[in-house]
């Protein structure tokens, strides 16, 4: 049985993930900073030498990284914990022979659109710490892969929604809006609605688990479903589902529109997305009726 060590398994993606790999048959052991319990062990990443105790008692076929800090006021804060994180984790591997290693990075290190879709090969601008911190960590795979022989896995993410999600993402507050019947607000700028492409939890675990399927395609992908929709237009698919009122605010200033080619991990991951929004958006509105 092949057994795998999860980072932040108890965060949104990392809670579904352990879910759908159990029911897979695989063997999910997760390190979390919140929680301990079976099979999960309340470890910071930052502690070296805890960690090396960790990785001492329990060996891993597979190391999938998924904990990081997204949102924070101090930059330094995100490049300490995610980067010497990623690096801590990343000598644990050379040292106990982890010869595979996935990398949850985000589709922010391409930064500003030059051409649409984006590839693989678009050229790559951060504009957040966070995103920067990311780019800084793919690079840190790409040298323990062609230094150490560790086979590596990186996944630029797009935006994610799906049920039980942070009430500060956009899917779940249009839907906390309209529950409190408040007018819902979208931007409309220069050069017309946000262009996004989002992704539901469930794809990206199902992405993951491709990877653990055709492990050996090392390489960075694009995970994300390949076609685009406006902010305008979740606005419409909520409005199907529970009556609300929508008004639109124009602002005099461009927007960055973002979308995907996935043909790559279509190619050799042999992912591709099959949740459409408007098919999830009733489920994930149950969910946040109480809120």
């Amino acid at each position: 049985m092949v057994r795998i060590l999860i980072t932040g398994i108890t965060g949104f993606i990392g809670t579904h993930l352990n879910e759908l790999l159990l029911q897979k048959g695989y063997d999910v052991y997760g390190i979390s900073n919140s929680v301990s319990k079976k099979s999960i062990s309340k470890i910071s990443l930052l502690d070296k030498n805890n960690l090396d105790l960790f990785f001492q008692k329990n060996k891993f076929d597979i190391v999938i990284h998924l904990a990081s800090i997204i949102d924070s006021k101090d930059p330094m804060k995100i490049f300490n914990n995610n980067f010497f994180s990623t690096m801590n984790l990343l000598f644990a591997c050379r040292k106990y022979n982890i010869t595979n290693f996935i990398f949850a990075s985000s589709h922010a290190v391409y930064g500003r659109t030059q051409y649409l879709p984006i590839d693989e090969r678009h050229p790559t601008n951060p504009q957040s710490s966070y995103a920067i911190c990311k780019l800084m960590e793919e690079n840190l795979c790409r040298f323990f892969q062609y230094q150490f022989n560790l086979n590596t896995i990186i996944l630029r993410i797009t935006s994610v929604y799906g049920c039980k999600q942070d009430k500060s993402k956009l899917i779940p507050k249009l839907i906390i809006n309209s529950n409190h019947k408040k007018n819902i607000i979208l931007n409309k700028y220069k050069n017309g609605f946000q262009i996004m492409d989002i992704i539901h939890v469930n794809d990206v675990c199902n992405s993951i688990l491709c990877c653990l399927q055709n492990i050996k395609n090392s390489g960075v992908y694009n995970i994300a479903t390949g076609s685009s929709i406006n902010v305008k237009e979740i606005g419409e698919i909520l409005k199907e589902i529970h009556p609300i009122k929508i008004s639109v605010k124009s602002l005099p200033v461009e927007t960055n529109h973002f979308f995907y080619d996935t043909s790559k991990s279509r190619k050799n991951l042999k992912f591709k997305s099959q949740i459409r929004l408007k098919n999830q958006l009733p489920e994930i509105f149950s969910g946040y009726q109480n809120h």
